[in-house]
């Protein structure tokens, strides 16, 4: 019985230890995520058709060379209104900017907090030419890091951008 008691309390004791405490997801599961509510139009890594849907690969990072930039992919319709809480997705969010952009992201960028998300989220686009919205953020964001010029092959016309990989003519 003694047995049984003591680990009864152990049991209680690390259960009381872990409450209240989140544990961070794992890589998977928010990839996971990413894949589920991002990956359909974006590409399973992040290179989707880009004269359609704008390729997150080596791009997004881009976004945070900017103030307005870094609120315009969180304040993004698909993202603001996705049905998930703030801090999840925060995480997929950084697991896009960071991961997925991979070297477009800059140099000391801060991950998004869900917070940050939570008031983002807030206030999402609305305008009703959200390609005009994008051309003129992407213009900001390229002035402040050249690099960031791929941005512009989203929104341009199929017979300006080339043949789209994947896609037979």
């Amino acid at each position: 019985m003694s047995r049984l008691a003591a680990a009864l309390a152990l049991a209680a004791g690390l259960v009381a230890a872990g409450a209240g405490r989140a544990d961070p997801p794992s890589e998977i599961s928010v990839k996971g995520s990413f894949l589920e509510r991002c990956g359909g139009c974006h590409g399973i890594g992040g290179k989707s058709a880009s004269v359609l849907v704008p390729d997150l690969r080596d791009q997004v990072g881009y976004f945070l060379c900017t103030p307005e930039g870094r609120r315009y992919v969180a304040r993004l319709p698909n993202v603001a209104f996705s049905a998930v809480g703030d801090q999840r997705l925060a995480d997929i969010v950084n697991y896009a900017v960071f991961d997925v952009g991979g070297a477009s992201t800059p140099k000391g960028a801060k991950p998004y907090t869900a917070a940050e998300v939570g008031r983002l989220r807030k206030d999402p686009l609305t305008v009703v030419d959200l390609t005009a919205q994008r051309r003129r953020i992407v213009e900001d964001v390229i002035a402040r890091c050249p690099a960031a010029a791929g941005l512009r092959v989203y929104g341009s016309s199929p017979a300006s951008a080339g043949p789209v990989e994947g896609l037979k003519p």
